[in-house]
């Protein structure tokens, strides 16, 4: 069983991208995406966590900060964190650690890493490096869509174009999107991805994680909202909320 207070300091990772997280004996747990360590860091504290934890609901951030003070550089944990299911969920679908699970929790995500497979956090694991699009391709992508967000039809802008103030701000901030998701078996290239919304993109998230099909297909309104209705996770049809080209 670890001990978050057993940690000899979280590092940039030597020789490889991202990060490490040291234990005495020079046993390491290694992470890419700088979001995954306070989920990490919380879940192996705590074992059962929810997004309330990445909020600023409860002092439980605090509480890992101050306790690794002077060990990790203070700006790599947030005080709180806007899309708060990521740093959890890309614990699996990132990083590759399938020890951490997700768990109902009267409709909300509980994230779970049960102590006896701390020790699996030291194996290697094989990382999910996803495409990073450059500037053409993100603008090929909302040419296509005439810069509106893919299920909703709300006008696209980057974060640099959004003033402090905007009305439903997360209605137009863009997110590029993997329309079938990549822990799902879809392709992590350009002819997979779709601009939406941060807040159609955030429902869509929760929509895959109730869905039990064993396959994602194309014909789920989220994937090709062009031209499907219905969300197959539910059987909603969601007609009435999706702007037609």
């Amino acid at each position: 069983m670890l001990h978050i207070e057993d940690i000899i300091e979280i590092r940039k990772a030597i020789n490889r991208p991202g990060y490490e997280i040291v234990f005495p004996q020079n046993k390491i747990i290694w992470i890419i995406k700088r979001r995954t360590i306070a989920g990490l860091l919380l879940l192996i504290k705590y074992e059962y966590c929810s997004e309330a934890d990445l909020v600023g609901a409860n002092d439980r951030l605090h509480t890992i900060k101050a306790i690794l003070r002077g060990k990790i550089n203070p700006s790599w944990i947030q005080e709180r964190y806007g899309d708060a299911n990521k740093p959890f969920s890309e614990l699996w679908t990132e990083e590759g650690f399938s020890c951490v699970h997700a768990e109902a929790m009267q409709g909300n995500r509980q994230y779970v890493l049960h102590p006896v497979d701390h020790e699996l956090l030291f194996q290697e694991n094989a990382k999910s490096t996803r495409i990073q699009l450059n500037t053409i391709e993100k603008q090929t992508i909302l040419t296509a869509q005439t810069y509106r967000c893919n299920i909703c039809g709300a006008i696209l802008r980057e974060n640099s174009a959004i003033a402090p103030h905007t009305f439903a701000k997360d209605r137009v901030r863009v997110e590029f999107d993997h329309r079938i998701p990549v822990d799902r078996g879809g392709e992590n290239n350009i002819n997979n991805i779709q601009a939406l919304c941060h807040y159609c993109n955030k429902c869509k998230r929760q929509m895959c994680f109730v869905c039990t099909l064993s396959e994602c297909s194309p014909s789920c309104a989220l994937v090709f909202p062009e031209h499907e209705e219905v969300v197959l996770a539910t059987g909603e049809n969601i007609r009435d909320r999706i702007t037609k080209r």
